[in-house]
């Protein structure tokens, strides 16, 4: 248990941006608590052309309506962003300075740095956001307390219990992410030690299929099934019900994907074991035959 505290205490500080982008959102919402604090009108104004369609809605019936719903999104938001940041590059990153080698002369084993890094991606970087998401909420708390009438308060749900719920609440909604983000995560682990780009490639891939399988079967089902499966996060973060939006892939595609997950992860951690790339190692292999 030790050595893995270690491990997350390592990726905590070799990647700050994961404190630091929370934080610098975090005084952004206190530099505007502090403007609204000091204005002599204070109000609250939402406006939209009608131009275009969101792909979420702010209408909530939880802690303080659509802002409370806003906070949320924002966390959701941050939390995905700092993923894709992170999980990319960061075995990348062990190549290229040469830590690997380091940590192979420690009595750290493949598997649980691998662990690490993904349990580091999936709950300790949600968990930090969760943490910007109860910030935010209490500077709405504080705001309401400031100016609104108790009864009101009480009507949008701006309560101190309502405000501990939708936390919990989006703790429970960032669980169903990470689920879903899993395999993508090993996904790109895998891929990161292959290629220099492996968002990028992993993009590319998955425009290519689309296409070459309307053009080869002649319908888009193969591209949908594609485009629900790696839009599920946001559908997750987005849905009033954040399990049923999981499970709307179905079961048994679940259990394949978290079956190829695991698949991934054992690629992974064989391919961190060795200092040669699959590839030069396939090169070799093709000439000695």
């Amino acid at each position: 248990m030790r050595p893995l505290l270690h491990l997350l205490e390592k990726e905590l500080l070799e990647y700050r941006i994961v404190v630091k982008l929370p934080i610098f959102i975090a005084l952004f919402a206190v530099l505007n608590f502090t403007l609204v604090m000091s204005s002599d009108n204070v109000s609250f104004f939402v406006q939209t052309s009608g131009a275009g369609e969101w792909g979420f809605s702010l209408a909530s019936s939880g802690f303080a309506s659509y802002v409370g719903k806003l906070n949320e999104l924002v966390a959701g938001f941050v939390f995905l962003s700092l993923f894709i940041v992170y999980i990319p590059k960061t075995l990348r990153k062990e190549r290229s300075e040469g830590s690997l080698m380091f940590w192979r002369a420690v009595p750290v084993s493949d598997h649980l740095a691998i662990t690490a890094k993904l349990l580091f991606a999936l709950v300790v970087i949600p968990l930090i956001t969760s943490l910007l998401l109860l910030f935010s909420d209490g500077l709405v708390w504080l705001l309401a307390k400031w100016w609104m009438a108790d009864d009101t308060m009480v009507s949008f749900s701006i309560t101190f219990p309502a405000m501990l719920w939708h936390w919990m609440s989006f703790i429970g909604r960032a669980v169903m992410i990470s689920l879903s983000l899993l395999p993508l995560a090993c996904l790109l682990l895998f891929v990161s030690q292959l290629i220099n780009y492996p968002m990028v490639a992993v993009v590319v891939t998955v425009i290519a299929t689309k296409v070459m399988t309307y053009i080869l079967l002649g319908t888009s089902a193969v591209g949908d099934f594609m485009s629900d499966v790696y839009s599920l996060p946001l559908t997750i973060l987005t849905s009033d019900n954040p399990f049923e939006a999981y499970l709307s892939l179905g079961v048994m595609t679940h259990l394949v994907l978290l079956l190829l997950g695991a698949a991934l992860f054992y690629l992974c951690s064989k391919q961190r074991s060795t200092d040669d790339r699959i590839f030069s190692y396939l090169v070799r292999n093709w000439h000695r035959t």
